[in-house]
């Protein structure tokens, strides 16, 4: 399947019901397959770094054609969104795809993006799910880590979340899993010996080491987010969800900003699990998904 055909689905899931027409947004880390484009629409990309960084760390990378890397109007350092953007502030829309699991603080990027966003205003999330990617063998995130987070401020993913990662991600294949399920007891762990032993130096360091902090299956996300916008008092509401597709390995989900949530958020996630669909060997998969 082609790029262009894989994109046109993701939009399609993500944006459904809702007009991109009008509207001023921001679409965080897009590298070279935003999901908002210009100048079709009025969005504006942030990243960690510029441009120039960008193309310079993914040369000759086959997975990111340097001369689709879109050019980077905000690079995001140690400020919060909203003073990032300055008058752009607020926006429409946020659209964060393949991000929202690497934030160090859960709690406080959400925050963030509500800050951000005007009244009415989306955040729209493609999140990785658990059940088809390299984390298959990691725990959902438990309430306690991303408190504890917060309670931190991290800037950079936690000591359990690095361990986590390196002990436990295998090279795994979204489309066999499908498949079989049982495939996963043959895929190899991803790590070397000793690479513990190195993320932890550097962790001392102080160097920034870019893991999946937050797992999550589906229903675990939607129950975690009601969780923090109960805990935080963040007004949100569930406005869109589409569940992770057949052979995919990402779900949709759009939050509304509100002046106080009204979701029922465990009626939400009940419903992401009832409605959940599941792989040939559905057993196995169960029994891993948490």
């Amino acid at each position: 399947m082609g790029i262009e055909l894989v994109l046109k689905r993701k939009r399609e899931r993500l944006f459904a019901g809702y007009r991109l027409d009008g509207k001023v947004g921001v679409e965080i880390g897009p590298l070279c397959y935003p999901m908002v484009e210009r100048p079709t629409h009025r969005v504006y990309y942030v990243d960690h770094c510029s441009t120039a960084e960008l193309r310079q760390k993914y040369e000759g990378h086959a997975n990111v054609p340097a001369e689709r890397i879109v050019e980077v109007d905000f690079v995001w350092g140690d400020s919060d969104l909203s003073t990032l953007l300055g008058d752009k502030a607020p926006v429409d829309y946020v659209v964060a795809s393949h991000v929202v699991e690497h934030v160090p603080d859960l709690i406080g990027w959400l925050g963030e993006m509500h800050a951000a966003l005007r009244e009415d205003g989306q955040l729209m999330l493609v999140v990785p799910d658990k059940r088809f990617t390299f984390d298959v063998f990691r725990r959902c995130s438990a309430w306690e880590e991303v408190r504890l987070a917060h309670d931190e401020r991290r800037r950079k993913p936690g000591i359990r979340c690095v361990m986590d990662h390196f002990s436990n991600v295998v090279a795994a294949d979204t489309w066999q899993m499908w498949e079989d399920y049982a495939v996963v007891d043959r895929f190899a762990y991803n790590n070397p010996p000793g690479l513990l032993e190195v993320a932890a130096r550097e962790m001392q360091e102080g160097k920034y080491i870019d893991v999946h902090c937050w797992v999550f299956t589906p229903w675990h996300f939607l129950a975690l987010i009601g969780r923090v916008v109960h805990e935080a008092g963040l007004g949100f509401d569930l406005d869109h969800f589409e569940t992770t597709p057949s052979h995919n390995l990402e779900f949709y989900v759009r939050l509304r900003k509100v002046a106080t949530s009204t979701t029922d958020w465990s009626a939400a996630a009940r419903t992401a699990h009832d409605t959940a669909l599941w792989p040939n060997g559905r057993q196995r998969a169960i029994e891993l998904a948490g």
